[in-house]
């Protein structure tokens, strides 16, 4: 039987069309939410809101492009999770107004235990029973120190009570937790009251989990408690956008992101949290933009704990950008990117003042490319045979310093120092791969220092081997600004026997 020409046509296409997936149709604009709880018909049901997670549970239980408006106010929330979601969402703060996402309470009726000429103690009950985290580093020989595993949070104004671990220990702005009485215990200064106390009641502000194109806007995180736990967590999930926002005042971190693509931050900061701002781990296309992490890690400065898991801290990166970052007097590393970090570059950043080491990058195949960047008096609070406070490479290939300052860090400038090799393996095709330091390229840099070394190595020959330099400034007042393989060089040996004719000796 012959088939009409058209009627051929429509069958081949309505075979073709059911051979694909279905795609939904996504309206041309999104549906508008409000959230305020000052409006007097704000609701848990319908918009406007009273609020932020009775609107966002609406959002995930209808499934269409949302944007929802918050007004200013202080939302002492757990918003839950998005999961499972692929329709464009955003949480915004309303244009001139100030949103704070806070996870504590304050509470009125604590009870007076004893009073001195200097604090008195207060008691109110804790039911929470939070408890020690446990360390889950014992086979790395890691310890992790008792008040480094409490995850219980407590601030008056800009200030974190400081914790105790017994109730003998208290002596006046901090507090404890007893376990067995249920009780939290705090010693305020005279003059303090315990009403104006912020006390953390929730670990986690958000999940966003298995989803796709989620927009935070505008808002601040502040005051969520707990250990291995932050603020906003992102998990398996895609296009996802936090932008002008604030992690403030976290016990433990404020945006953890695992497996997840094309996340961008930008205009956000991370402040005063207790261990870190950020960190990620599995991130492809991950763009970081004008973004400042400042005074991080007092928890773990308590505990005397700035390495191993301390600081913003990255793993398995591809693709990444860190343009315009700014570490800042952090308690801990200004930037570690640590196992097997790909593609990634640093551009026009400053890592300043930061405790153990401005910019650590770790067993990693690379290639990475930090320019036009300043990092500068960062020192080592804990000093160790291994780490410098400058630039520190330990087992990573293919590193590129352009056009930096590397400039007064209190120890050796610019470290490579490989004390065994590192095997990786490699996600994407099981491959294990080992590591050591080579393949660097110098080149326009000023790299000094009055009295500190400029560059010093460890077990650093495949780094000494390959190293290229062009047009750099080296300046010291140092008779051996070098030291290689345990040998200290001057200026002159070191040129003799590694450096290049282009790079020039500032002359003090």
């Amino acid at each position: 039987m012959k088939w009409p020409h058209a009627l051929l046509i429509l069958l081949v296409i309505v075979l073709c069309l059911m051979g694909q997936p279905r795609i939904a149709a996504i309206p041309a604009s999104p549906l508008t939410l409000e959230v305020n709880p000052a409006d007097p018909q704000a609701s848990d049901a319908v918009t406007p809101f009273r609020t932020i997670a009775a609107a966002l549970a609406w959002a995930q239980a209808h499934d269409r492009p949302t944007d929802i408006y918050i007004h200013g106010g202080i939302y002492r929330e757990a918003l839950g999770t998005i999961h499972h979601r692929q329709m464009p969402l955003r949480l915004v703060a309303q244009a001139g107004e100030r949103v704070i996402v806070r996870g504590s309470q304050q509470w009125s009726d604590w009870q007076e235990v004893s009073s001195t000429p200097r604090f008195t103690i207060y008691r109110h009950p804790w039911t929470l029973a939070w408890g020690f985290s446990g360390n889950p580093w014992t086979n790395y020989g890691i310890e992790l120190p008792l008040v480094a595993q409490r995850g219980e949070l407590v601030w008056w104004r800009d200030t974190p009570l400081r914790q105790r671990l017994s109730f003998r220990e208290l002596q006046g702005d901090d507090f404890y937790v007893d376990d067995t009485e249920q009780q939290l215990y705090v010693a305020l200064s005279v003059g303090i009251s315990p009403s104006e106390l912020e006390v953390a009641v929730h670990r986690e502000a958000l999940r966003i989990l298995d989803s796709g194109f989620i927009s935070l806007v505008g808002l601040r995180f502040e005051h969520y408690g707990g250990t291995f736990s932050q603020a906003v967590r992102i998990e398996r999930s895609h296009d996802i956008e936090v932008k002008d926002c604030t992690f403030w005042g976290n016990n433990w971190g404020g945006l953890e992101s695992h497996q997840s693509d094309r996340l961008r931050v930008e205009r956000t900061q991370f402040l005063q949290n207790g261990w870190r701002g950020m960190a990620g781990v599995h991130l492809r296309d991950f763009t970081v933009q004008q973004v400042l992490v400042q005074g991080n890690n007092w928890r773990g400065a308590w505990a005397g704990f700035y390495d191993w898991d301390a600081g913003d801290k990255y793993f398995h990166l591809r693709r990444a950008v860190f343009d315009r970052y700014r570490a800042i007097e952090n308690q801990a590393a200004g930037l570690w990117l640590d196992t097997d970090n790909q593609n990634v570059e640093i551009r026009r950043s400053q890592f300043l003042g930061n405790a153990v080491v401005g910019l650590f990058l770790e067993a990693s195949t690379g290639p990475v490319t930090i320019e036009d960047s300043l990092i500068a008096y960062n020192y080592s609070i804990a000093p160790n045979y291994l780490q410098t406070p400058g630039i520190f490479g330990w087992a990573v290939a293919h590193v590129t310093l352009r056009h930096n300052w590397i400039w007064e860090n209190q120890g050796a400038q610019i470290g490579v120092r490989d004390p065994s090799p590192r095997t990786i393996t490699l996600p994407e095709t099981g491959e294990e791969v080992t590591m050591t330091s080579q393949d660097w390229y110098l080149e326009g840099n000023w790299i000094g220092s009055r009295q500190e070394q400029l560059l010093t190595t460890l077990k650093g020959e495949p780094f000494l081997q390959t190293l290229k330099l062009q047009d750099n400034h080296w300046w010291s007042e140092a008779a051996y600004p070098f030291r290689l393989e345990g040998e200290n060089l001057t200026w002159s040996q070191w040129q003799e026997q590694y450096g290049n004719a282009s790079d020039r000796w500032l002359i003090p």
